[in-house]
């Protein structure tokens, strides 16, 4: 008898694959000039430092042409009355991870017109970057990205299974610096987490490899921002002149000078209490769905990234720490940027801005200084001359809100528009395309459940043969489907996890041909291949998994409401049996419609061998 004992995966889970398509714009390339020029008066304006009543601002062909008092200059296009109303500069998120086009649509949505991600594939970033050039890419937030991060083999940013190039001891620092910026990087992010604050042993860079790090993107104009997990690492980094912390630290922990040595070194800080919330167990962050201004754009699969939490808890104590230091920063007059660490568990792109705001504001923060945080000292922060204010010249990425978030900051959730480029979003169609999506998952939670026994299992391969206790089995599955060239094989073998009987084996090759290559095996839940089935009742997928040679491989979740396009966590298999555990909640799904489980090598080139064992539901 195989022991089915939950044992849970530490670390968070990259979630990519291709999310809805959501309206936000009219087509820019479609559009006159003239739908980009128009003017708000009687407004009260937050023009990225400062308040300006009754001010009337003038937009032409997409910039700010004017800002000022009285109905005069309004020029030729439409005029809004915004009395009683707060004219902003778009918003910035300061700390995200993109993997979709839609993300960043998404984040327009809410108000975020501009986004600085953290850690993207360089190819992707490429595309976006080229989208977004000139006046293009009008439907979603600008982008400003490093692409990859700087890790060790085997340290934080590895676990997620995508491909990067590592620093190894003797590694060359300045040529790592010159292929990140050939890449296209805007600055270099650096990565110093030892695993101590949650409990999961790793290596990570020296301090001196760090200092290096720092040093090369300083002679090569970039700005070196740091991903530090412990106070001490905080502290080292500033002392080698880093330029920014994109996160406080994860433990309960204080220094008396570390505000100062911040303030001292010219360095700024992202906070992003809102992953550091849920970090810390205390999670919250899902009453942002219940907020009558923000529920309505609130996609299904983002109400439970909402609800979701790590698998690790840093402690209560640790977010009062990270609080407490923030206002050390804030007293030594340390530069702050609003940032959430989105999409990470108990985040979502653009909802959690308004979160972050609010809860800078309870940790000390003015509401004047929250609002500077997500829109001029990002701007300056990043070099980003034309975003963050509304100045003439500008480019003319504006939120118009009710009320005024100067004094009360969640007035920042009550969007009437969100322009970019002087483009207005067509939040309407986002609405009710949301309100059609909540209608199908309604829907898809009616579809029939399997028959499975209570403990979810799937496949424990102690027969001497590959079976199903439900369902329609296993098949091979390949990139063919999507032109790739790759091959596997699935065949029973004796001796799987835990001593158990036996497992299945998958072997086989990934060869070019396909953007996305994998190949393994894939599980279909329903009578018949692909046919959806309700597995809401169940909240997550484990199995085991060991491979002859240490390789990437992904989970992909097909569920109806995504048609063809799955929901990829990627992860790393070595040499010895693991189980992973992959929750829905974390995928953003929730069992409703799901079609079929494929589990296999994802991306890497080369011959593959797979095991795996003890696939069920929990």
């Amino acid at each position: 008898m195989k022991n089915h004992r939950k044992k849970p995966i530490i670390g968070a889970l990259l979630v990519t694959g291709c999310l809805w398509t959501f309206g936000a714009a009219e087509d820019p390339g479609q559009k006159t000039a003239a739908v980009r020029s128009f003017a708000v008066k009687n407004a009260r304006v937050f023009d990225g430092e400062k308040l300006i009543e009754g001010a009337t601002v003038v937009v032409r062909d997409g910039k700010i042409f004017s800002v000022g008092l009285g109905p005069e200059g309004f020029g030729d296009g439409p005029v809004l009355d915004a009395r009683g109303q707060t004219l902003l500069p778009g918003l910035f998120d300061a700390h995200v991870h993109t993997w979709s086009d839609d993300q960043l649509r998404q984040a327009a949505i809410f108000g975020v017109t501009t986004v600085i991600d953290m850690f993207m594939s360089p190819a992707m970033m490429k595309t976006m970057k080229e989208t977004q050039a000139g006046r293009g890419a009008l439907d979603r937030a600008f982008l400003v990205s490093p692409g990859v991060l700087a890790t060790v083999s085997g340290g934080h940013g590895t676990q997620f299974g995508v491909p990067i190039p590592t620093i190894e001891p003797a590694a060359d620092i300045r040529a790592y610096v010159d292929d990140r910026i050939a890449e296209g990087s805007d600055f270099i992010k650096i990565i110093q987490d030892d695993g101590s604050a949650y409990r999961f042993p790793r290596p990570t860079l020296s301090d001196a490899q760090v200092a290096a790090l720092i040093e090369a993107a300083h002679a090569r104009g970039k700005k070196a921002i740091i991903h530090a997990a412990l106070l001490k690492n905080c502290l080292a980094a500033l002392n080698a002149g880093v330029d920014g912390l994109a996160h406080l630290y994860f433990e309960d922990a204080a220094d008396p000078d570390f505000g100062v040595l911040a303030a001292r070194k010219k360095a700024f800080v992202i906070p992003t209490l809102s992953v550091l919330r849920g970090m810390a167990g205390i999670g919250d962050n899902g009453k942002l769905g219940e907020d009558g201004q923000l529920a309505p754009f609130i996609k299904p699969e983002d109400i439970a990234g909402l609800n979701a939490s790590m698998g690790f808890q840093s402690g209560s104590a640790a977010y009062a720490a990270a609080e407490k230091a923030l206002r050390q920063l804030k007293a030594a007059g340390v530069p702050i940027l609003a940032g959430t660490d989105a999409p990470n568990p108990g985040t979502a792109f653009g909802v959690s801005l308004h979160g972050e705001l609010e809860l800078l504001v309870k940790a000390g923060l003015s509401p004047l200084e929250a609002l500077r945080a997500a829109t001029s000292v990002p701007a300056d922060h990043f070099g980003l001359k034309e975003r963050g204010r509304i100045r003439p010249g500008m480019t003319a990425d504006l939120v118009l809100v009710n009320g005024d978030p100067s004094q009360d900051i969640r007035a920042t959730r009550d969007i009437v528009q969100v322009w970019r480029g002087g483009v207005a979003l067509n939040r309407e169609g986002y609405r009710r395309t949301v309100r059609e999506r909540r209608e199908q998952a309604a829907e898809l939670k009616k579809a029939p459940s399997p028959e499975y026994g209570t403990d979810g299992m799937v496949s424990d391969f102690e027969r001497g043969k590959i079976e199903t206790s439900f369902g329609a089995g296993w098949v091979v599955s390949t990139d063919v489907f999507y032109g790739g060239k790759s091959k596997a094989a699935m065949e029973w073998t004796a001796g799987g996890a835990q001593a158990s009987q036996g497992a299945m084996k998958i072997t086989g090759e990934l060869l070019e041909g396909a953007p996305n290559r994998f190949a393994g095996a894939m599980f279909s839940p329903g009578a018949a291949m692909m046919q959806p089935v309700n597995l809401s009742g169940r909240k997550a997928v484990s199995f085991w998994a060991k491979a002859n040679e240490p390789r990437a491989c992904a989970l992909d979740l097909f569920v109806q409401s995504r048609g063809f396009q799955p929901v990829i966590a990627t992860f790393a298999v070595g040499p010895d049996w693991k189980e992973y555990t992959f929750s829905f909640a974390d995928l953003k799904i929730d069992g409703a419609g799901l079609m079929a489980v494929f589990i296999g090598a994802f991306q890497d080139l080369g011959p593959f061998t797979l095991y795996i064992d003890n696939v069920r539901f929990q």
